[in-house]
């Protein structure tokens, strides 16, 4: 039994609104300085993301683009979305690299706060190109 692609879209919206909401509790424990716990939800809450991607929004954009014939605009929103969403990738990859050494940034908190509006700027485009889609 095939799975719908809207439905598919539809589960991966609903996961992606949970990771946000997962997302502002660890921006949250980070504000309480407790940073044990905003580490390990990070260290959850971004594979999960890049689960997602792989596993959803990869396939999608790929059938998107074969399949259909979108404007220019559409295409430079979903190439800016996926920019936004792989940076945000690389910079928890760079931040987890980085924690505790040695030659660790000062302030790791910039880098972590432009992963965050990376994020969430991924997101507003995501919902953007999902209504533009779905509805």
């Amino acid at each position: 039994m095939a799975i719908d692609v809207k439905t598919l879209a539809l589960a991966n919206l609903a996961v992606q609104i949970l990771l946000v909401i997962m997302v502002s509790r660890a921006a949250y424990l980070a504000k309480k300085r407790k940073l044990g716990r905003h580490c390990t939800f990070m260290r959850v809450l971004v594979p999960v993301q890049i689960i997602a991607i792989a596993a959803v929004m990869l396939p999608s954009m790929l059938g998107y683009i074969e399949n259909e014939t979108p404007g220019i605009l559409f295409n430079i929103e979903m190439l800016i979305h996926h920019t936004l969403g792989l940076s945000v990738i690389a910079l928890w990859l760079y931040i987890n690299l980085s924690f505790g050494k040695a030659w660790m940034p000062r302030n790791l908190r910039t880098f972590m706060r432009t992963a965050f509006v990376l994020w969430m700027l991924a997101l507003l485009l995501g919902l953007h190109m999902y209504v533009r889609i779905y509805l």
